[in-house]
């Protein structure tokens, strides 16, 4: 496995500017002021399953969505012409989203927040699912301010920073 960088993300304002930073489009915990901004270096998350058009991730965890509301959402995406896109997941409900997803490519956000980072092969993923990232680093490993950290792992997904 080859680690290409560093993904942050937050509820709050970061203290600097990373290369790659992941913002909620919507929910209670987005506090993204104003209007959406689609460049490189930025990536969407949706957190209530009602914007497909506007992120590349859509949350699956208890409060936002569930596995069975992921394929649906993927295929929105999908139709409106802007690729398939990815979910966000903890290991545990990753079983689940690969039964749920089918045979839909998707890209894999997948959450250990334990330190650790598993490789694609290690997970057992079948084909049409790419692992992107693992938010292997949470708040607590990172001295306690409030940021998440992710580490890439497809080069694909470094390079074109998708919306």
């Amino acid at each position: 496995m080859s680690i290409c960088g560093l993904q942050f993300d937050s509820i709050s304002p970061l203290p600097f500017a990373p290369a790659l930073q992941a913002h909620y489009v919507d929910g209670p915990v987005s506090k993204w002021p104003g209007k959406i901004i689609y460049r490189p270096g930025y990536v969407w998350i949706d957190a209530t399953g009602a914007s497909p058009k506007a992120a590349f991730w859509r949350d699956i965890e208890q409060g936002d969505g569930t596995p069975a509301d992921f394929p649906g959402w993927l295929d929105e995406r999908h139709a409106a012409g802007l690729g398939w896109g990815g979910g966000y997941c903890s290991r545990d409900l990753l079983p689940e989203m690969i039964s749920r997803a089918g045979s839909r490519p998707w890209s894999l956000w997948l959450a250990t927040l334990d330190g650790t980072i598993p490789d694609a092969a290690g997970l057992e993923l079948p084909p049409n699912i790419t692992l992107v990232a693992v938010q292997a680093f949470p708040a607590a490993m990172v001295g306690g301010i409030d940021i998440d950290v992710s580490v890439v792992v497809d080069e694909a997904y470094w390079t074109g920073r998708h919306a």
